[in-house]
């Protein structure tokens, strides 16, 4: 019998790098849901060894596509550390809900986010167009 894969995973840097960035916040640092929904991640997501890692999952710094189920069609973004997003140029941080509703999810997954117009959004991961650990680039 094969065991179920969890509904996300996360490399062990990956986990290691958004705890530190999660301790140095200040107090003030993000709304609380968002502080909570990632501080509930990092205790409940499944971690691997960064060359362990699945190449259809989302990783920081993976380039992906979303089939949103609105009249946008598909996006294409990057996922990134806060110092480096712009989403005027597709640069989601991973800090924010879109960036805390991708990370760890597999290719045909669906997720959900509250965007900053309060209003839900959905969209299946379509397609990982690049993932670091799957390049064999670690980012050290």
């Amino acid at each position: 019998m094969q065991t179920p894969s969890p509904d996300r995973m996360m490399t062990d840097l990956d986990h290691a790098r958004l705890n530190g960035m999660l301790e140095r916040l200040p107090a003030d640092g993000l709304p609380s849901n968002i502080e909570d929904a990632a501080y509930d991640l990092m205790d409940s997501v499944v971690t691997v060894p960064v060359h362990l890692i699945d190449s259809d999952i989302v990783t920081m710094r993976s380039r992906l596509k979303l089939q949103t189920e609105e009249d946008d069609g598909d996006m294409v973004i990057t996922l990134v550390y806060p110092p480096e997003s712009d989403a005027a140029t597709g640069r989601i941080s991973v800090l924010s809900p879109l960036g805390l509703a991708l990370i760890g999810h597999r290719v045909g997954q669906s997720i959900g986010w509250q965007g900053p117009d309060r209003v839900a959004h959905r969209a299946t991961l379509a397609e990982i167009l690049y993932q670091p650990e799957a390049a064999q680039d670690y980012g050290t």
